[in-house]
């Protein structure tokens, strides 16, 4: 995942020919290039722009980009076969069976 800068221009950029509008309102809903002619809704412009910033920085980035994934990810290991993963999977199966019986009790006392 890629987090695009806030001032990013992907509405105002073309996603054909990289020229950059000087000014494009929010009521403008159709993406018009001046340069090569491109029309195209004004989120599918941008939606394009983001992708390619994506795979730009994927291209750069050191780690594997075939999966997408960076040399800071911490690789995770796959859960024993039969079990669950997560918190609750982390507690014994006394102690939850024990919180499911407090919690339904209380629940009937409560109502």
């Amino acid at each position: 995942m890629h987090v695009a800068d806030r001032w990013y221009p992907s509405s105002k950029t073309c996603s054909r020919c990289q020229t950059v509008k000087p000014k494009l309102s929010l009521s403008e809903r159709t993406f018009h290039c001046d340069a090569c002619g491109l029309v195209l809704d004004r989120d599918v412009n941008a939606a394009r722009n983001l992708a390619a910033l994506a795979r730009h920085v994927d291209l750069e980035s050191p780690g594997d980009a075939k999966t997408g994934r960076g040399a800071c990810v911490r690789p995770v290991s796959p859960a024993p076969a039969g079990r669950a993963t997560g918190v609750e999977a982390s507690r014994p199966p006394a102690a939850n069976a024990a919180r499911q019986r407090a919690t339904a009790n209380h629940e009937l006392t409560n109502a």
